[in-house]
């Protein structure tokens, strides 16, 4: 600490305040004078001291060197000695250390550095050398120097005590104090072996007289585990172990049991060691005078395994061990107690174990709660190795599990054992059958056990394909095992299993000698009510296969009502049971209502009532009813050897239904062999068959039957009795056919059979045939058809257009494909079509009597085919045909409305070509179209002629149509006098993509006619723009149309219609709904209002400069558009024009609803020449309502004169019910009146107003009323 004096630049300091600070600093630096004074003092004394010792080391050396040797009893060697103050005080340290037993008797350590640190209180005292420490630095201690001096030192055994005795005579000659390693190496001597090399982490020993203290931390080489450390506290002399006390502590982390074999060479502990294993063990020892007193540790460890005693016996292993224990005396014997012990197995429990074992090891006596039971059967087959034990794989829980083993007892009845199992589980090594859910009661003497087993929910559970499980077990049973001479017995008189769908009973011997030969069973099982297919399931495939093929088919259903089987023989699971000599294999059981299947290529059996018994490898099966696939089963036998070394012959006789039949035929080509050509016939209805089938036995048996295979001789009738043949798919079938179609030898006998075919009798003869160097199966038929079966076949109309009766001839012919192809075949069929009366037209119109040939040749393989037909004079066709899936393809053709056969086209497209003499176009377009999306045709053309064009009730002559249809979309143009127009479509149609319908021109003789043009435009799908250029009527010309059309499934709409005239436009819109109404709003407006009237056919009675006429109408759906199916409103407006009455001269029909017109007309006005005079207007306004053949009229006429009309017209009556007032002059309506709204009603509400605040002298107007018919209107006065 610095201190430095006051200045006078300090400043003032207050009085008494310097004072009071001066006095503790002055204090404390008294306190650091003093503490630095004593500090410098001891130093000063200590490095007097230190330079005295270091002056005096070379004196003290001999000293020093005996210091040690007395205190350690060897001799020691170094290179140097220094002296430095350490820790604890001054020390001496020896370099390059060596020590050794006296006399040179080895070396025994090796060290760097050796500190000996001196006691320098007791120097002090007594002026001499006094050692307080003796410190190794990272000694290499060699034990096996020690041990090697001692006689028979070569054995394992003397070995390991000439070990331990010197490592007693070396801490014996030590006086005491305290030494301490730090690092280091220890070599522990393995007789016949390296030593072993223990690594010192640290090491302290202490002696103060006869008390030891000893703490060892060592690392632990690969072979013996990771770490050791070891605590020794205890009184006497090492060298005297019977007289020494004390304690012992041993803690091992991840020891390698299996190593410390070899450092512990006890013969009484060798046997107890595990043999390997990896874990932690702690133990806490006791002794006194020599004999252990008390014991107990801890062990947690993993993969322990100990050698059998027994020879050739299977090592115990335990996978986890975790638990406490302790080792104590009880008078003159031993305690062994483990609580909360853990093992790898599952338990519910701890387990916890007492033994008690004499002093003189005659007798012990123990008892283990909680054993897991695979433990205990580890055990039993390291003592017993000959029991079967090893293919078992048993689990559960072993309670109150006692010994008792006394030496005194006879021998064979020395060890008296017993146990309760719970939980207990018997399964097969592989674990394919498990039972689960048992009890039993163990008790045995020596080798000789007694198993009582229960169960009352017992389970059984079979690992197969499809897993099986049997529940609800009551299992009843009685063992005797007995282990004896090398061999073994398991005997049962009394075993039963059963649950209310199963009875089972067993009783027999498994027994093997020591010779190492297979067991043999003597076995009586009775099997009563079972379900058959639990019974295979749990059996598995292989057992059903020793019953040979024809049994080891998949069971399905089936009940076993009772079996009985008897074995005797020896036990070899790569044999069959009655292979061995002197063996017996017997038994027999009633199956009913099974179903079995499996025996390819055979179809499944059901509903089977079957008696089978077996011996040996014979089998005999008698079958009483049965289903096999839809063929039912009358009664049948069977008999065949599992071993393949006799024939198999099997009788039946079975009732089916043919196509099912012939189905599972063509689904099993292999069977074709034995009923050829059957398969592709299509018959349906019911048959029966009569089939035999013998199976030569292979030649060298099962050994070679697999490899050759002997062809089955067969013999099959078929009793046709009421089916239907479909010759070739698409034509009608056959019924009511009866005959006998015979197979013998593999090869189809001629057969005659006879039926109805279109309405008419057919006899067909069916046979096989040499065709082409194959073998043909030809159907040749001969009939009378019905011309109305033969349409409604062909999916026409019943319509009466042909009508009449023709005979015919057919030939089919079915060959088999060469290697790699399907099925080719035939067929050609004529007919004169006499009988045949037809008002189709032309080329298809002929009388009763004319003949007219027809001939249709078919001849097609397994994909690709060709099609001829001809009819008279009148058509020809050619077309490819290609399969696809089911389905045949037009891939290419011709069709000619002519005489001469035209020829395939190169191109993949379908022509027609020809001329008609009537054409349906709406017809035409909806079938084009459909054409153009058929997936079956190619790409279409047409190029046709045609006298007549039919749309809808009107025709046109002379008409050529052209049209083409692709995937695309299609097309179609048509030119004829009076109506010229093209259709287009893409192959989807929608509002986004619609039709399109162009005419150039069509002259509808009446209005409602252009509706056929929607007509046209519905054909080509559901939504078409149609345009048409010039659209005429009645000779009249109305402009250009165009519309755009959607249908829809409930109705159709006809929107953005417009008709562009040369005075007018219109517009408007149609909504029609199936089942409801049509519903049409437009708008007219007229340039010319006289030029529109004429052009729709009305008299030019008004004529003015704009014109407007709005609507919106209703009419039901179902009914034409008509006056007296009409609903709705009209709104006119007229503007800046003249009313006059046209002459009837002048054409057209009036139009009433105008009334001012015919109101001059009913009041003959006429002027001097004769003529009604004209009046002019400004405005002409009118409402009307339509409804049941009515308009309900509402008009307001402002010009020359005020004309007000309110009434009814007549649309379907033609007349006139109405009311008119004409205001002139003053009686016209005011300005004020006209500025609000100038419409009839405004004006009505005026004129009530007035006459009802006017006097009589006011009421001058004129009241008309106008009544008559449109021709002849009539008026008089309303009064």
């Amino acid at each position: 600490m610095d201190v430095a004096p006051l200045t006078a630049d300090a400043g003032p300091v207050a009085p008494g305040a310097g004072d009071a600070e001066e006095r503790p600093r002055g204090r404390r630096l008294r306190l650091v004078a003093w503490a630095a004074g004593a500090v410098a003092i001891l130093g000063a004394v200590a490095l007097t001291a230190w330079e005295l010792a270091a002056a005096r080391v070379p004196q003290h050396r001999a000293a020093l060197e005996a210091l040690i040797r007395e205190h350690t009893g060897l001799d020691v060697g170094f290179r140097e000695l220094t002296v430095r103050w350490g820790w604890y005080g001054p020390e001496a340290v020896f370099h390059r250390v060596v020590l050794g037993e006296p006399g040179g008797g080895g070396v025994l350590l090796r060290a760097p550095r050796l500190v000996v640190g001196l006691d320098t209180w007791r120097m002090l005292r007594s002026g001499e050398l006094a050692v307080a420490r003796i410190t190794l630095v990272e000694p290499d201690i060699d034990l096996g120097t020690g041990a090697a001096l001692r006689p028979g030192a070569h054995r394992p055994q003397a070995a390991h005590d000439s070990v331990l005795a010197a490592g007693a005579r070396l801490l014996s000659r030590w006086r005491g104090g305290r030494i301490e390693l730090e690092g280091g190496t220890l070599h522990w001597p393995m007789p016949g072996a390296l030593p072993l090399t223990v690594g010192v982490q640290h090491a302290q020993l202490r002696r103060l007289a006869e008390l030891w203290d000893a703490d060892v931390q060592l690392l632990l080489p690969a072979s013996l585990g990771e770490s050791l450390h070891l605590s020794v506290q205890m009184r006497g002399d090492p060298a005297e172990p019977h007289a020494m006390s004390g304690s012992l502590g041993f803690d091992g982390r991840r020891l390698e049991f299996g190593g410390w074999r070899q450092v512990i060479r006890d013969p009484g502990a060798e046997r107890y060691l595990p043999g390997g294993g990896l874990g932690n063990l702690e133990l806490h020892a006791e002794f006194a005078d020599g004999r252990l007193l008390r014991a107990d540790g801890k062990v947690l460890a993993e993969g322990l395994a100990w050698r059998g005693p027994a020879v050739a016996a299977e090592s115990l292993g335990i996978g986890r061990l975790r638990g406490d224990w302790q080792l104590a005396r009880r008078g003159e014997a031993w305690r062994l107690e483990a609580h909360a012990l853990e093992s790898g197995e599952r338990a519910p429990a701890a387990v916890s174990a007492s033994v008690d074992v004499a002093s003189d090891a005659e007798s012990a006596q123990g008892r283990v709660e909680s054993v897991p039971l695979p433990l205990l059967a580890a055990v039993a087959r390291s003592f017993a190795p000959q029991l079967p034990l090893g293919q078992l794989s048993l689990e559960g829980v072993a309670h109150e599990l006692s010994f008792d083993w006394n030496a005194r007892r006879p021998a064979g009845e020395r060890l008296r054992t017993s146990a309760r199992l719970e939980e207990l589980s018997i399964a097969s090594l592989s674990h394919e059958l498990t039972l689960t859910g048992l009890t039993a009661q163990l008790s045995g003497v020596d080798a000789r056990l007694t198993l009582d087993l229960h169960g009352e929910r017992a389970q059984l559970h079979a690992v197969r394909a499809e897993p099986v499980s049997l529940e609800g077990l009551v299992v009843a049973a009685r063992f005797a095992l007995a282990a004896e001479h090398g061999g073994w017995q398991l005997r049962t008189d009394e075993l039963a299993i059963s649950r209310p769908d199963l009875a089972l009973a067993a009783s027999g011997t498994l027994a093997a000698d020591g010779t190492g030969g297979k067991p043999r069973v003597a076995a009586h099982i009775a099997l009563k009510q079972a379900d058959a297919v639990l019974i295979a399931k749990l059996l598995g495939p292989g057992a059903l296969a020793a019953l040979g093929a024809a049994s080891a088919a998949q069971l399905s259903t089936g009940r076993i009502e009772n079996a009985d089987l008897e074995w005797r023989g020896t036990v070899d699971p790569a044999r069959a049971p009655w292979s061995a000599a002197g063996s017996v294999f017997r038994g027999a059981f009633e199956l009913r209502d099974a179903s079995l299947g499996g025996l390819d290529p055979w179809p499944q059996l059901e509903h089977l009532d079957a008696h089978l018994e077996w011996r040996g490898p014979r089998v005999h099966a008698a079958i009483a009813a049965g289903q096999a696939g839809t063929f039912t089963l009358a009664g049948a036998s069977a008999e065949w050897d599992a071993l393949g070394e006799r024939p198999t012959h099997l009788a039946a006789r079975l009732t089916a239904s043919a196509q099912p039949a012939l189905a599972w035929l063509r689904a099993h080509r292999e069977l074709a062999a034995y009923a050829p050509g059957i398969e592709d016939l299509d018959l349906r209805g019911d048959t029966r068959l009569d089939v035999d089938v013998l199976v030569p036995a292979a030649a060298g048996g099962s050994s070679t039957r697999a490899n050759h295979a002997p062809r089955p001789r067969t013999r099959i009738n078929a009793v046709l009795d009421g089916v239907q043949l479909r010759a070739v798919a698409g034509l009608p079938p056959i019924d009511a056919l009866h005959g006998t179609l015979g197979f013998a030898g593999g090869h189809l006998q001629p057969s005659q059979l006879s039926g109805q075919w279109l309405g008419g009798p057919v006899a067909l003869s069916v046979a096989e045939r040499r065709d082409s160097g194959a073998t043909a199966l030809t159907i040749a038929g001969r009939g009378l058809a019905e011309t109305r079966q033969a349409l409604l076949a062909a999916g026409a109309s019943d319509d009466a257009m042909l009508e009449g009766h023709a005979e015919w001839t057919a030939l089919l012919t079915l060959l088999p494909g060469s290697e790699g192809s399907g099925l080719r075949w035939r067929v050609r069929a004529d007919s004169n079509l006499i009988g045949v009366a037809s008002r189709l037209p032309e080329p298809f119109a002929k009388s009763e009597s004319v003949p007219l040939p027809l001939r249709v040749e078919l001849q097609a393989g397994a994909d690709t085919g060709q099609l001829r037909l001809a009819l008279g004079e009148r058509l020809r066709a050619t077309v490819a045909l290609h399969r696809s899936g089911e389905l045949w393809r037009i891939e290419r053709g011709a069709v000619h409305l002519a005489s001469t056969a035209p020829s395939l086209p190169e191109e993949p497209v379908l022509t027609l070509e020809g001329r008609m003499s009537r054409l349906d176009l709406p017809a035409l377009l909806a079938l084009w179209r459909q054409a153009a999306r058929d997936a079956a045709l190619p790409a279409l053309r047409a190029r046709l002629s045609a006298a007549q064009l039919a749309v809808g009730a009107r025709t046109y002559d002379e008409v050529s149509v052209t049209a083409e249809a692709a995937p695309g979309g299609a097309t179609l143009e048509l030119e004829s006098e009076g109506l010229a127009g093209s259709a287009s479509w893409p192959a989807t149609v929608d509002d986004a993509h619609p039709a399109l319908v162009h005419l150039s021109r069509l002259d509808a003789p009446q209005l409602g006619d252009g509706a056929r043009s929607a007509g046209l435009a519905a054909a080509l799908g559901p939504a078409a723009r149609l345009s048409i250029d010039a659209l005429e009527w009645q000779g009249r010309s109305l402009g250009s149309l165009a519309a755009q059309l959607t249908f829809r499934s409930d109705g159709f709409d006809v929107g953005e219609a417009r008709l562009a005239g040369e005075n007018e436009d219109s517009h408007g819109s149609l909504h029609c709904q199936d089942g409801g109404a049509c519903r049409a709003e437009f708008g007219i407006d007229s340039r010319d209002a006289a030029a529109t009237l004429a052009a729709f056919g009305f008299r030019p009675e008004v004529a003015a400069s704009r014109a407007r006429l709005t609507g919106e109408l209703e009419w039901p759906q179902a009914a034409s558009p008509s006056l007296a199916t009409l609903a709705g409103s009209l709104h006119m407006r007229l503007e800046r024009g003249v009313t006059r009455t046209a002459a009837a001269a002048e054409g057209g029909v009036p139009l009433a609803l105008l009334t001012v017109p015919a109101l001059t007309a009913g009041m003959r006005a006429e002027n001097r020449d004769g003529v009604l005079p004209a009046l002019g207007f400004s405005r002409l306004t009118a409402d009307f309502e339509l409804r049941d053949g009515q308009a309900m009229v509402d008009l307001h006429f402002d010009g020359d004169a005020e004309i007000l009309v309110r009434g009814r017209t007549g649309l379907l009556a033609h007349d006139y019910d109405e009311q008119a007032w004409i205001l002139r002059g003053e009686q016209r309506l005011p300005a004020a009146v006209r500025r609000l709204g100038p419409t009839p009603k405004v004006a009505a509400v005026w004129l009530s107003l007035r006459e009802l605040f006017a006097g009589s002298a006011d009421r001058t107007r004129a009241a008309l009323r106008l009544r008559g018919t449109w021709e002849e209107p009539m008026v008089t006065s309303a009064d």
